[in-house]
């Protein structure tokens, strides 16, 4: 990538094409000494006049560097594909950014990448969301366990624009203190609605008041979050049952097709229970479903159950079986 070329266009993930941006505005300061920065939103621009102002002489400054947004959103590309094939003049640059949905069949991309001026840069895959999270929060000066970076994570909704924002006012409350999951949750804000994977944790957890609480925020229909609880479930059963036979972490990983955090986060929840329970805890979530399914409860009544039953004393036994011990007032039984 040539960071000095007069026309750059940068496309994909926000954060990676804003440090893009700001490499190439290094670059360009090295060698331009004087250099006049105007930044314009694609969709509030007239080509034709952006056109004439591009080929004008600076009237303040010895170069000028034009920086250009939501390129995805301009109404006409062709003419933006046409302004980009031209040749500026001396000490002229133009960046272009673009978001996610921009596809390589834009007129626009492919008259950038005619010139070899286009670089696409996609979001990191979830597997590595976390280590780039970490690295961004390392940038600036914060300590995060693998617990805080993963509720950040999960609270950007994988946005690492909006993380890198959030780092800022982390680092600002931190004081060098190591970053811990309690204050994510006190200072950072949700980027996205509230989704059901935290609900799942605390179930996991066998943590009645998280789950509770947890459940409140999320806008969900009952039947799709007890479906879900159950895939959950045979999660946490099966890295439960590899537990029991000695399987490594490494090995794990493999054999169950989970990013290493998330099976972590899985391997904490299964060592809450015996393999029996979770045997038992994965039968009644599959009962309970089929009988949502089936019409014989409402999805939001089998919902609660499978919640106090997995996290009251005694430990959920599969319909059907006896339970260990006398049933505990608080649990709901097994239906």
């Amino acid at each position: 990538m040539d960071n000095v070329a007069p026309v750059l266009m940068f496309y994909g993930d926000p954060y990676r094409c804003d440090r893009a941006l700001v490499e190439r505005e290094r670059a360009l300061g090295d060698r331009e000494k004087d250099l006049e920065r105007e930044a314009r939103f694609a969709d509030e621009v007239d080509v034709a006049s952006f056109d004439m102002e591009l080929q004008s002489a600076p009237l303040f400054s010895l170069g000028r560097h034009f920086v250009v947004r939501g390129i995805e959103r301009a109404r006409k590309p062709k003419p933006w594909a046409d302004l980009a094939s031209k040749t500026l003049p001396q000490g002229t640059y133009l960046t272009l950014l673009g978001g996610a949905d921009l596809k390589s069949t834009n007129p626009l991309v492919a008259a950038c990448a005619a010139r070899g001026n286009t670089v696409s840069l996609p979001a990191p895959p979830a597997r590595s969301a976390a280590q780039s999270a970490r690295a961004i929060l390392s940038e600036h000066g914060l300590r995060p366990s693998s617990a805080a970076v993963e509720d950040l994570v999960t609270r950007v909704g994988g946005d690492l624009l909006a993380l890198a924002s959030e780092a800022q006012k982390l680092r600002a409350f931190s004081r060098g203190a190591p970053l811990t999951p309690d204050a994510v949750a006190s200072l950072a804000f949700p980027g996205t609605e509230a989704t059901v994977y935290p609900f799942y944790d605390r179930l996991g957890e066998r943590d009645l008041a998280g789950a509770l609480r947890s459940l409140a925020d999320v806008r969900e229909d009952a039947g799709r979050i007890l479906s879900g609880a159950v895939r959950h479930l045979v999660r946490v059963a099966v890295v439960r049952a590899l537990l029991e036979r000695g399987v490594s972490a490494g090995a794990m990983e493999n054999l169950v097709s989970m990013p290493s955090w998330l099976l972590r986060r899985v391997m904490a929840q299964a060592k809450r229970f015996t393999l029996e329970e979770a045997a038992a805890a994965l039968s009644l979530g599959v009962h309970l479903d089929a009988s949502t399914k089936g019409g014989g409860r409402s999805a939001g009544d089998a919902l609660l159950e499978l919640v106090f039953s997995l996290t009251s004393s005694p430990r959920p036994s599969a319909p059907g079986r006896t339970a260990r011990t006398p049933p505990s007032p608080r649990g709901a039984g097994s239906g």
